[in-house]
């Protein structure tokens, strides 16, 4: 089997890898991806779900029905978001982007609900920034 991409949890317990490239990649601003990440937007990236593979903590994945469409899947021990299953698309997994090892490998093609958008998201670039955190 090849290996596209390798992701986990904050504390290891859940480890995956993927067998292809990701379907397709955008930037979620609804409220409901909001609170699901604790984030401004939810970065996610779809993969076929028999290409997605856990090596690592199938016993420590926890899945909450977000709602009657829509299941999150987690660790149960840090709570890093990995994937969601979702009714609009079945066989599909939702993949948090930042639960890649590497996240550089996708780039979101869309903003969706961009009705909920925080204000301040658009010129996100254009605020100070540091390379390795706030120095004065």
């Amino acid at each position: 089997m090849t290996i596209k991409a390798t992701g986990s949890c904050l504390c290891g317990a859940v480890k995956y890898t993927t067998s292809t490239d990701f379907e397709f990649s955008g930037n979620c601003h609804c409220n409901t991806c909001k609170k699901a990440t604790g984030g401004p937007f939810e970065v996610f990236a779809i993969i076929d779900e028999k290409s997605l593979h856990l090596t690592q903590g199938k016993g420590a994945l926890v899945g909450y029905l977000i709602s009657q469409k829509a299941k999150k899947h987690f660790c149960g021990t840090c709570g890093t978001p990995i994937f969601n299953q979702h009714k609009r698309a079945p066989g599909k997994l939702i993949v948090y982007v930042g639960s890649l090892d590497d996240p550089q490998c996708v780039t979101p093609a869309v903003n969706l609900h961009c009705e909920n958008m925080l204000p301040w998201v658009a010129d996100i670039a254009s605020i100070k920034s540091f390379d390795k955190g706030f120095t004065k």
